[in-house]
């Protein structure tokens, strides 16, 4: 299940006795609590209602021993254990520990009809252990996995317009390309953008790359941008804010040798015949990176983007093999493609 279905069940009254979240959509997790917390314990009573514990410092017997209690003047509880959960590994050697798995098993067999268990944490239940397949078997497991593609279009637009304004279809698209932001520094960035002019009603291109945070991607594309119009001053500056910002060689290294791969491919699919839709359906980009990459492929020619690629290898293999500054490496590739023959 994920965080939109769990959604519609909750507003429908339908609440499980056990639950297991995971996944790292944080933000999603705490909202799904929150609506959790709305629809089972009455206005004012959530401190006698609600306990929440931590993973790390619980054992499973006190959580089995918890989920016992009885609410105060509601007809449930909320009881939320936090990972990470270390109990859910404890090895057949300890015997103590066993003894309070055993404890929350039978817990498990038969939960209190009148207290929701909610366990939260990062990674998915394991395949082996009592507890993870106890688990598998009798709660109720939501994914919150990071949204993409057209599900964090809608996300973003829909937090927009709850605010009252509307975002553009090129606005749209660049945010939800950006691969880095998890939902929470998407909320501060579109809170920022919210306060940015809030006289204009509608949120446009120009807004989001004047007021939000530049990400590794996006320098990219300047960088290539810049490259490809053979200013080699200002994608060397690209190249070393960069640097500055604390990105390791490696790390860029690693993101020019994906932009440059997908522009070769991109330019070849043109060659082809291909139009944007087709090239999305081949290479499942995402829609904003396909027009990007169908302009830059554009500012180059087949053997300039071989080259580069060539190049990359060759800095990644000195990388490896010697003690060989990185920071030159790269500004010397910038310095060759913006002065390559032919341009």
């Amino acid at each position: 299940m994920d965080y939109h279905t769990l959604r519609k069940q909750l507003h429908n009254g339908q609440i499980h006795e056990v639950y297991f979240f995971y996944g790292e959509e944080k933000l999603l997790q705490e909202r799904a609590l929150k609506t959790l917390e709305q629809q089972i314990l009455p206005e004012g009573l959530e401190d006698f209602n609600k306990d929440v514990l931590s993973g790390a410092e619980t054992s499973p017997k006190q959580i089995a021993d918890m989920a016992m209690n009885l609410p105060f003047m509601a007809e449930r509880r909320l009881l939320i254990v936090q990972g990470p959960l270390p109990f859910l590994s404890i090895p057949k050697s300890d015997k103590s520990g066993q003894a309070g798995v055993q404890y929350l098993l039978e817990y498990l067999d038969a939960p209190n009809p009148q207290c929701t268990l909610v366990f939260c944490t990062d990674a998915a239940l394991g395949k082996t252990g009592a507890l993870n397949k106890k688990l598998q078997e009798c709660a109720t497991l939501v994914e919150f996995a990071p949204l993409k593609g057209k599900v964090m279009e809608s996300w973003i637009a829909q937090y927009v317009e709850s605010a009252g304004r509307t975002i553009d279809r090129q606005a749209l698209e660049y945010l939800s390309s950006i691969n880095s932001f998890d939902l929470q520094i998407m909320e501060q960035e579109l809170q920022k953008l919210l306060l940015y002019r809030p006289e204009d009603p509608v949120i446009t291109l120009r807004h989001v790359e004047t007021i939000v945070t530049k990400t590794v991607e996006a320098n990219i594309f300047e960088l290539s941008d810049n490259i490809g119009n053979k200013k080699g001053s200002a994608a060397l500056q690209t190249l070393r804010d960069m640097f500055y910002m604390g990105e390791s060689p490696f790390k860029l290294l690693g993101f020019l040798n994906r932009h440059f791969r997908n522009l070769l491919l991109v330019k070849d699919y043109r060659s082809m015949g291909y139009n944007e839709a087709e090239i999305k359906e081949k290479t499942k980009l995402h829609p904003f990176v396909i027009k990007k990459s169908m302009r830059q492929a554009e500012q180059f020619t087949t053997v300039q983007l071989i080259g580069a690629l060539e190049q990359l290898l060759l800095i990644e293999t000195a990388l490896k093999s010697t003690s060989t500054n990185g920071e030159e490496l790269l500004e010397q590739f910038v310095i060759e493609l913006c002065y390559l023959e032919g341009k």
